[in-house]
């Protein structure tokens, strides 16, 4: 099964151009063609993250169907903000996705939006950026090879450099909280920047779109959620507890919360039939420049 999940499937990730590094974390170009298998299903529960993404999808469109929604057509360009209930995805019968992963607070610096009004909604990236998404959609459709898309892409946003928001101290602080997985303390953080936890929540809100403790849960649970995902062998137990939950009780609510049912709900074959997109990320901390 792994085999034909392979088979079907490429992935290319690329490290962002040095001025990008910033507020870019890479560029991952997903293909998967789903009528070549029976054992890997287009339809993939998609829960809250704490990564930010800008999608671009050149073949099938995906389709997205909220808790209180049946499934809608979206577009060849979205952006997703802040996402802290679950999603069902239709990834359609061929997929390839240009997803541009960006840092914490890297959507607000690229948007300008404050991401407290964008929170569990997705939106036509023309509809925020502009029509110029139209002409990135065409050049990247007409791209022969996932280096010359990684390419179109980054082009396009050393462009944007000139208009991102400034950087601020509590961007690096929130990707110290992210690589220790979400366990600081918010008010030690919140000291190294120079702000009291009344700023830092103010921050917080319009750079992220939720409170930093919310921000430090969801980064756990993620990275639960990525553990199973990668490892599928470990018990629930083993992922809490390497994950930081201070007990199992913890655990499950955190992740009932968020995933809209309890681990034991999501079981070993369940993962392994599933796309995985959270192994994905794996491939995001990679020092080199592209692997597949």
């Amino acid at each position: 099964m792994i085999h034909i999940f392979i088979n079907i499937m490429n992935t290319s990730c690329y490290n962002p151009h040095p001025a990008l590094v910033d507020f870019v974390e890479n560029i991952t170009i997903l293909t998967i063609d789903f009528t070549d298998t029976k054992f890997i299903s287009p339809i993939y529960t998609f829960v809250p993250t704490h990564t930010r993404f800008l999608c671009f999808y050149l073949e099938d469109k995906v389709k997205v169907k909220k808790q209180d929604t049946g499934f809608g057509e979206r577009e060849r360009s979205i952006i997703i903000g802040p996402q802290t209930t679950p999603v069902t995805l239709d990834l359609g019968e061929k997929h390839t996705n240009i997803i541009v992963c960006l840092r914490p607070s890297g959507m607000y610096r690229l948007l300008g939006i404050p991401l407290h009004k964008i929170v569990d909604h997705d939106y036509d990236a023309r509809l925020i950026i502009g029509a110029e998404i139209n002409e990135i959609i065409d050049r990247l459709t007409e791209a022969r090879t996932d280096e010359l898309k990684s390419q179109i892409i980054q082009q396009y946003l050393l462009k944007k450099l000139h208009t991102l928001k400034p950087a601020h101290p509590f961007d690096r602080a929130m990707l110290h909280l992210v690589s220790h997985s979400g366990n600081l303390s918010i008010s030690q953080i919140a000291s190294q920047c120079c702000m009291s936890i009344r700023q830092f929540e103010r921050k917080s809100l319009e750079r992220l779109g939720v409170p930093p403790k919310f921000y430090a849960r969801l980064i756990r649970f993620s990275h639960a959620y990525k553990m199973k995902e990668t490892t599928p062998h470990l018990s629930w137990l083993d992922i809490a507890h390497q994950c930081g939950y201070y007990d199992q009780m913890h655990f499950i609510k955190d992740f009932k919360y968020f995933a809209g049912f309890v681990p034991s709900g999501l079981k070993e074959d369940d993962v392994l039939k599933s796309v995985r997109f959270r192994r994905l990320e794996d491939v995001f901390l990679l020092p080199a420049s592209i692997s597949g």
